[in-house]
């Protein structure tokens, strides 16, 4: 390595390693907003996985002649990355019967990985070089790290993500200017690195982002007059708001409204959608003619002039139910900032001013945080239909984390309704049942957890056409609320499903089914739960805070089915999105296989024993399943997923640094005790560090989660520096692709264990995994110096 100067490959190192993490973070916006949610989380695997290719090639290169020319390849991936991902449409539901899809997929992977195989190249030429110093430069580039979290998510809230690429793109130039020793062309690097910052703050059109052809947000534009009328960015979300693409939602709407329906604008969140705003004043015969016809509209017969709690309200449909039914108080959770902040501002006209109403609220947190943050008691809690209907044949947010529909969320909106309060939960309806059969579990869950054991005389379901409505009461329901219930749905034709007194012959009259499935399995669950839910086609186990996945359906006995319709289906996954995360396993681990077996075979005495390939593979295993169940988790403590990979990944990178550069001082054996030690304490007192959060304001709840983070950061940065210092130098490439291919396997491992055994599980794992790092350190060679 030619620069040998150590100030200037520690800056170069800061830059590239700030640039790749502000890559993957963007990455993974634009993986969710581009295509679905579900793909966002094959950013980290694909980052690892193209470190660890770094590794394997520099056992055969282990000096290159110029870090600069390295800085400027990975530079030039970058764009190619963004190019692939922006210009070449994938269609995720027809991999099945589509074989081009395939290739297009395969384009997707190699060309993001590419810029992390060129950064990791970088980062491990500079760790051999460094021999028994390679603490030094791995301190760095965990610092650069953690610097490009921030970095990210600041350009993605000012410039959107197309400029956060620039940006990266930026800092890519930057660290080959540094790299570089010919003068004049660090200067031309410099400047070109400068156009590039340009240009993300004024984006050229040929590089804002394309979405999917197969997006709602994309199919929704196709309609003749449609009209986008608004786009607006944060680091958490894109939205997007579309006029005249003859948008009628109206989730469960009675189909005996007779009435002229209020015109709505479609609003997209992250391309998925659409969630209505409905242009009518609350207040007026319109809005109040609509209401009658709505599933919800019950409750507020039951309860005239209740206080209201809307929680998940979407972009306010439930909120104009509430108010044009004569709720007294409106309280709103602020799910999502960017909506809501749209409605009261740019949107206020074509949402009828909902949010300007003197009788509406809105709270300062997201539904789950509401619950806790609040002592207030409420006539009706109503947990508002916000979701587009989302087939569960498709499987794609089999991923997708829902902590305001878990048991410990019904629980507390339990606790928050009033002696003679009611919750409200509306769920869309499917055959077989999934959704709402699974929300019916949950609420049963949950009010046992109240210790309610008998609920069937506290509890109502009935249904449309397209939802099913559930409402559970605090006090038994009377004969007059009954009759009062009775009445509602003759009114709206809609079909009861359970009623404390249900007759036979009031069952699948108006909305009718071959036979009436949905009374026949909601009164399964109530008579046998357990024996339902394990004999059900479907997983309707409900739902937890350490499982927080309402929309995993997947059982092991709809494999054959499943693999019987591939190729003969538009949707292939059979409700099993489970079973992608099995087939990227296997292309993990066969990649991983080879990135660690071919060094084994022509690495010429430079490989690693048994014990030392154990070792950093359970590094890069544990540090990954660490990290990802603490996002999973912290998200319900911050509130915002994007401020919990702020958080966790700024905090650990950072004081993970600060370890490497204290690792010379440390015992490694003692240091991998603690830490395990320190796991298993995180993992055994974490829900009650983050119930005990939860009320708190912002700042107490995050420097609680920045605490929590410290130690463990700190601890898990010594034993990757420890152990480099405890190999030869020519060794040093392996334990590089080592770690990082273990990395890869461990991301999508942290995906399967979550959905399977629940976040505690995966953080155990994590625990067991340095654990194992412990148990291999025996055998590594003393440190040749210190």
């Amino acid at each position: 390595m030619p620069e040998s100067a150590p100030r200037p490959t520690t800056s170069g190192l800061v830059l590239i390693s700030a640039s790749s993490l502000a890559f993957e973070v963007t990455l993974t916006r634009l993986f969710a907003v581009q295509q679905f949610h579900s793909f966002a989380f094959l950013v980290v695997s694909l980052a690892v996985m193209g470190f660890a290719a770094s590794g394997t090639v520099l056992a055969f290169r282990p000096a290159v002649r110029s870090l600069a020319s390295l800085s400027l390849a990975y530079s030039g991936s970058l764009l190619l990355a963004y190019w692939v991902l922006n210009y070449l449409p994938f269609d995720s539901f027809a991999v099945a019967w589509d074989p081009r899809q395939l290739a297009v997929l395969a384009g997707y992977f190699i060309s993001a990985a590419a810029p992390f195989f060129f950064a990791g190249w970088t980062v491990g030429v500079c760790l051999s070089a460094a021999g028994q110093e390679a603490h030094r430069p791995y301190a760095a580039n965990l610092a650069g790290s953690a610097l490009g979290v921030p970095l990210a998510l600041g350009a993605m809230a000012l410039i959107r993500p197309e400029g956060a690429v620039l940006l990266a793109v930026s800092l890519g130039l930057l660290s080959a200017a540094v790299f570089s020793r010919r003068k004049r062309l660090r200067w031309s690097i410099v400047l070109l690195a400068g156009l590039s910052a340009l240009a993300g703050f004024r984006l050229p059109t040929a590089l804002q982002l394309n979405l999917s052809p197969y997006k709602p947000l994309s199919l929704a534009e196709l309609a003749p007059a449609a009209q986008t009328v608004l786009t607006r960015w944060s680091p958490s979300a894109r939205l997007d708001v579309v006029e005249g693409a003859g948008t009628h939602v109206f989730p469960g709407i009675s189909l005996n409204a007779d009435l002229d329906l209020p015109r709505q604008s479609a609003l997209f969140s992250d391309g998925d959608g659409p969630i209505p705003i409905t242009s009518v004043d609350p207040d007026s015969a319109a809005a109040e003619a609509l209401a009658s016809f709505m599933p919800t509209r019950l409750a507020y017969e039951l309860r005239p002039r209740a206080k209201v709690l809307v929680l998940t309200p979407g972009a306010g449909l439930e909120a104009l139910v509430a108010v044009a039914s004569g709720a007294s108080q409106v309280h709103l959770s602020r799910d999502e900032p960017l909506i809501m902040d749209a409605l009261a501002g740019p949107l206020a006209d074509r949402s009828g001013r909902l949010l300007l109403h003197p009788g509406l609220s809105l709270l300062s947190r997201p539904s789950r945080g509401a619950l806790l943050a609040t002592e207030e008691r409420y006539d009706i809690v109503d947990f508002g239909l916000a979701d587009p209907f989302r087939p569960v044949t498709s499987g794609a947010f089999s991923l997708t984390e829902q902590y305001s529909l878990t048991v410990e969320a019904l629980s507390a909106a339990f606790s928050h309704l009033s002696p003679d309060g009611l919750l409200v939960l509306t769920r869309w309806t499917g055959t077989p049942p999934s959704e709402a059969a699974r929300a019916w579990a949950t609420l049963l869950a949950a009010m046992r957890e109240r210790g309610i054991d008998e609920p069937g005389e506290q509890l109502l379901a009935y249904r449309g056409m397209r939802t099913v409505t559930l409402i559970a009461s605090r006090q038994p329901l009377t004969a007059a609320e009954l009759a009062a219930v009775r009445d509602f749905l003759e009114r709206n034709a809609f079909d009861p499903v359970w009623l404390p007194d249900l007759q036979d012959q009031e069952l699948n009259r108006h909305n009718r089914l071959p036979f009436p499935i949905y009374h026949e399995l909601f009164s399964r669950l109530l008579a046998s739960f357990d024996r339902t839910i394990d004999e059900y086609d479907f997983n309707l186990r409900p739902p937890t805070d350490d499982r927080p996945y309402f929309f995993h359906y997947f059982r092991w006995r709809q494999t054959p089915e499943v693999l019987a319709a591939l190729g003969l289906s538009w949707q292939p996954f059979g409700g099993s999105g489970y079973l992608v995360l099995i087939a990227l396993l296997g292309l993990m681990g066969a990649l991983a296989a080879g990135l660690v077996l071919i060094p084994r075979f022509f690495a010429r005495g430079r490989g690693l024993p048994p014990s030392g390939l154990a070792y950093f593979a359970a590094l890069g295993a544990g540090y990954l399943l660490v990290e990802i169940s603490l996002i999973q988790r912290l998200t319900q403590l911050l509130d915002r997923p994007a401020l919990a990979l702020a958080v966790v990944l700024t905090t650990l990178l950072s004081t993970s640094g600060l370890g490497s550069r204290l690792s010379t001082r440390m015992p490694l054996r003692g240091t991998l005790a603690v830490l395990s030690a320190s796991l298993a304490l995180t993992v055994v007192s974490l829900p009650t560090l983050i119930q005990v959060g939860l009320p708190l304001p912002p700042g107490p709840r995050l420097a609680l989660a920045v605490m929590l983070l410290i130690p463990l950061g700190l601890l898990m940065g010594v034993p990757f520096a420890s152990g480099l210092r405890r190999i030869e130098a020519g060794a040093i490439p392996w334990a590089w692709a080592i770690n990082g291919a273990a990395s890869g396997i461990g991301g999508v491992l942290a995906a399967m264990i979550s959905l399977d055994l629940g976040i505690r599980a995966t953080l155990s794992a994590g625990a067991l995994a340095y654990l194992a790092a412990w148990l291999a350190a025996r055998r590594l060679s003393a440190p040749h110096s210190f």
